[in-house]
Protein backbone atom coordinates (compact mmCIF):
# COMPACT_ATOMS: atom_id res chain seq x y z
CA UNK A 1 0.00 0.00 0.00
CA UNK A 2 2.66 2.22 0.82
CA UNK A 3 4.43 1.45 -2.67
CA UNK A 4 1.29 2.17 -4.35
CA UNK A 5 0.57 5.92 -2.38
CA UNK A 6 4.40 6.57 -2.93
CA UNK A 7 4.17 5.77 -7.02
CA UNK A 8 0.70 8.05 -6.78
CA UNK A 9 2.35 10.67 -5.21
CA UNK A 10 5.19 10.62 -7.59
CA UNK A 11 3.09 11.04 -10.39
CA UNK A 12 1.66 13.84 -9.44
CA UNK A 13 4.88 15.40 -8.82
CA UNK A 14 5.96 14.09 -11.81
CA UNK A 15 2.83 16.06 -13.60
CA UNK A 16 3.67 19.05 -12.42
CA UNK A 17 7.32 18.56 -13.11
CA UNK A 18 7.15 18.44 -16.24
CA UNK A 19 4.06 19.65 -17.63
CA UNK A 20 3.36 23.54 -17.81
CA UNK A 21 -0.09 23.86 -19.23
CA UNK A 22 -1.88 26.09 -16.32
CA UNK A 23 -5.35 27.50 -17.26
CA UNK A 24 -5.59 30.85 -16.80
CA UNK A 25 -8.76 31.52 -15.81
CA UNK A 26 -11.33 34.52 -15.87
CA UNK A 27 -13.65 33.51 -12.65
CA UNK A 28 -13.09 35.40 -9.34
CA UNK A 29 -14.59 34.39 -6.40
CA UNK A 30 -13.87 35.96 -3.08
CA UNK A 31 -13.37 34.90 0.83
CA UNK A 32 -17.72 36.16 1.19
CA UNK A 33 -18.41 33.22 -1.55
CA UNK A 34 -17.76 30.58 1.03
CA UNK A 35 -19.97 31.51 3.87
CA UNK A 36 -21.59 29.12 5.35
CA UNK A 37 -20.61 26.24 2.47
CA UNK A 38 -18.62 23.05 3.90
CA UNK A 39 -14.69 22.65 2.96
CA UNK A 40 -13.49 20.40 0.86
CA UNK A 41 -10.53 19.86 2.79
CA UNK A 42 -10.35 17.47 5.52
CA UNK A 43 -7.94 19.14 8.01
CA UNK A 44 -7.76 22.00 6.72
CA UNK A 45 -5.70 23.32 9.83
CA UNK A 46 -3.38 20.93 9.71
CA UNK A 47 -4.02 19.51 13.06
CA UNK A 48 -2.54 16.07 14.70
CA UNK A 49 -4.73 13.43 14.59
CA UNK A 50 -1.89 10.52 16.19
CA UNK A 51 0.98 10.69 17.99
CA UNK A 52 2.45 8.42 15.18
CA UNK A 53 4.59 10.97 12.60
CA UNK A 54 3.57 8.56 9.73
CA UNK A 55 -0.54 8.98 10.31
CA UNK A 56 -0.78 12.49 12.18
CA UNK A 57 -1.03 14.74 9.41
CA UNK A 58 -4.69 13.48 8.41
CA UNK A 59 -6.33 14.47 5.20
CA UNK A 60 -2.45 15.28 3.58
CA UNK A 61 0.30 13.47 2.25
CA UNK A 62 3.86 15.09 1.57
CA UNK A 63 6.23 14.09 -1.44
CA UNK A 64 9.71 14.95 -0.38
CA UNK A 65 11.78 15.26 -3.89
CA UNK A 66 13.94 13.64 -4.82
CA UNK A 67 13.62 10.63 -2.96
CA UNK A 68 13.50 7.27 -2.86
CA UNK A 69 11.41 4.86 -1.59
CA UNK A 70 13.52 2.87 0.26
CA UNK A 71 15.03 5.50 1.61
CA UNK A 72 13.57 7.45 5.18
CA UNK A 73 12.86 11.18 3.89
CA UNK A 74 14.35 14.03 5.84
CA UNK A 75 12.28 14.90 8.80
CA UNK A 76 11.56 18.63 7.26
CA UNK A 77 8.00 18.85 8.13
CA UNK A 78 6.41 19.09 11.38
CA UNK A 79 3.40 19.99 12.81
CA UNK A 80 4.01 23.24 15.06
CA UNK A 81 1.70 23.54 18.06
CA UNK A 82 3.36 26.75 18.85
CA UNK A 83 2.66 28.94 15.62
CA UNK A 84 -0.97 28.87 13.98
CA UNK A 85 -2.88 32.10 12.36
CA UNK A 86 -5.95 29.88 13.58
CA UNK A 87 -6.74 27.38 15.23
CA UNK A 88 -4.26 25.67 17.75
CA UNK A 89 -1.41 24.13 15.11
CA UNK A 90 -0.13 24.88 11.70
CA UNK A 91 2.81 23.01 9.08
CA UNK A 92 5.95 23.46 9.86
CA UNK A 93 7.98 23.26 6.67
CA UNK A 94 12.33 23.57 7.46
CA UNK A 95 14.91 24.91 5.40
CA UNK A 96 16.41 21.93 3.27
CA UNK A 97 17.84 21.15 -0.45
CA UNK A 98 14.44 19.16 -1.27
CA UNK A 99 11.23 20.24 -2.84
CA UNK A 100 8.52 19.38 -0.69
CA UNK A 101 4.39 19.03 -2.29
CA UNK A 102 1.55 18.93 0.53
CA UNK A 103 -0.86 17.06 -1.38
CA UNK A 104 -4.60 16.90 -0.38
CA UNK A 105 -6.93 13.58 -0.10
CA UNK A 106 -9.13 13.75 -3.21
CA UNK A 107 -12.50 15.27 -2.79
CA UNK A 108 -15.24 15.23 -5.58
CA UNK A 109 -16.30 18.05 -8.50
CA UNK A 110 -18.51 18.85 -10.18
CA UNK A 111 -18.31 19.70 -13.84
CA UNK A 112 -20.62 22.78 -13.48
CA UNK A 113 -19.10 23.76 -10.37
CA UNK A 114 -17.03 26.87 -9.72
CA UNK A 115 -14.36 26.39 -6.85
CA UNK A 116 -12.73 28.98 -4.61
CA UNK A 117 -9.05 27.80 -3.48
CA UNK A 118 -6.87 29.44 -0.51
CA UNK A 119 -4.08 28.99 1.96
CA UNK A 120 -1.73 30.92 4.08
CA UNK A 121 1.72 31.13 4.52
CA UNK A 122 4.17 32.86 5.97
CA UNK A 123 8.09 32.50 7.00
CA UNK A 124 10.51 33.00 9.90
CA UNK A 125 12.70 35.51 7.09
CA UNK A 126 11.93 38.43 6.05
CA UNK A 127 11.86 37.35 2.10
CA UNK A 128 11.12 33.43 2.18
CA UNK A 129 10.84 31.38 -0.72
CA UNK A 130 8.17 31.63 -3.06
CA UNK A 131 5.23 29.23 -2.64
CA UNK A 132 2.82 27.83 -5.05
CA UNK A 133 -0.77 26.58 -4.34
CA UNK A 134 -2.06 24.51 -7.22
CA UNK A 135 -5.95 23.01 -7.75
CA UNK A 136 -5.81 19.61 -10.12
CA UNK A 137 -8.78 18.18 -11.47
CA UNK A 138 -8.41 14.51 -12.56
CA UNK A 139 -11.08 12.51 -14.54
CA UNK A 140 -12.14 8.69 -12.68
CA UNK A 141 -9.33 7.03 -14.69
CA UNK A 142 -6.78 9.42 -12.91
CA UNK A 143 -5.58 11.44 -15.97
CA UNK A 144 -5.35 15.19 -15.17
CA UNK A 145 -7.75 17.22 -16.34
CA UNK A 146 -6.97 21.41 -15.73
CA UNK A 147 -4.38 22.61 -13.54
CA UNK A 148 -4.85 25.97 -12.25
CA UNK A 149 -2.82 27.99 -9.78
CA UNK A 150 -1.15 30.72 -7.57
CA UNK A 151 1.82 31.75 -5.67
CA UNK A 152 3.38 34.05 -3.67
CA UNK A 153 6.44 35.13 -1.90
CA UNK A 154 6.60 34.48 1.99
CA UNK A 155 7.30 36.97 4.55
CA UNK A 156 7.35 36.77 8.02
CA UNK A 157 3.65 37.46 8.20
CA UNK A 158 0.88 35.56 7.15
CA UNK A 159 -0.37 36.35 3.65
CA UNK A 160 -3.36 34.34 1.76
CA UNK A 161 -2.83 32.29 -2.13
CA UNK A 162 -6.21 31.76 -3.65
CA UNK A 163 -7.55 30.25 -6.93
CA UNK A 164 -10.81 30.73 -8.62
CA UNK A 165 -11.39 27.61 -10.61
CA UNK A 166 -14.40 25.93 -13.04
CA UNK A 167 -15.02 25.49 -16.62
CA UNK A 168 -14.01 21.99 -15.59
CA UNK A 169 -14.64 19.27 -18.89
CA UNK A 170 -16.93 16.20 -19.07
CA UNK A 171 -15.52 13.80 -17.55
CA UNK A 172 -14.26 14.91 -14.58
CA UNK A 173 -14.06 13.24 -11.12
CA UNK A 174 -11.98 14.89 -8.30
CA UNK A 175 -9.89 17.33 -7.27
CA UNK A 176 -7.12 17.72 -5.41
CA UNK A 177 -4.95 20.73 -3.46
CA UNK A 178 -0.99 20.55 -3.66
CA UNK A 179 1.14 23.20 -1.94
CA UNK A 180 4.39 23.47 -3.27
CA UNK A 181 7.81 24.65 -1.59
CA UNK A 182 10.80 24.71 -3.10
CA UNK A 183 14.30 24.00 -2.00
CA UNK A 184 15.38 27.41 0.19
CA UNK A 185 18.51 27.75 2.71
CA UNK A 186 17.59 29.55 5.32
CA UNK A 187 14.73 29.71 7.92
CA UNK A 188 11.39 27.90 8.33
CA UNK A 189 8.00 28.10 6.67
CA UNK A 190 4.28 27.83 8.39
CA UNK A 191 0.92 27.01 6.03
CA UNK A 192 -2.51 27.55 7.93
CA UNK A 193 -5.88 27.59 7.22
CA UNK A 194 -6.47 25.90 3.51
CA UNK A 195 -9.71 25.38 2.12
CA UNK A 196 -11.60 24.54 -1.14
CA UNK A 197 -15.28 25.30 -1.70
CA UNK A 198 -17.69 25.00 -4.33
CA UNK A 199 -19.13 28.29 -4.66
CA UNK A 200 -20.57 28.79 -7.94
CA UNK A 201 -22.93 26.40 -10.40
CA UNK A 202 -23.53 27.48 -13.43
CA UNK A 203 -27.06 26.56 -14.46
CA UNK A 204 -27.43 24.49 -17.67
CA UNK A 205 -29.66 25.12 -20.70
Amino acid sequence: MKKILFFGLLLIGMALTFTSCFVHSSLMYFEKDTEGLPNLLSNPGFNAYSLDPRESLKGWSVLIEPADQEQTPPNIVFIDGERALHGSSSLRIDASPYKVSIISDPFKVNRYGGYYVRCYTCSSEPKGPQINLRMLTFKADGSIDKKFKDNIQSKNEWDKMSISAGFLSPGVSFGRVIIEIPPFTQGSVWLDDAGCWEVHHFKID
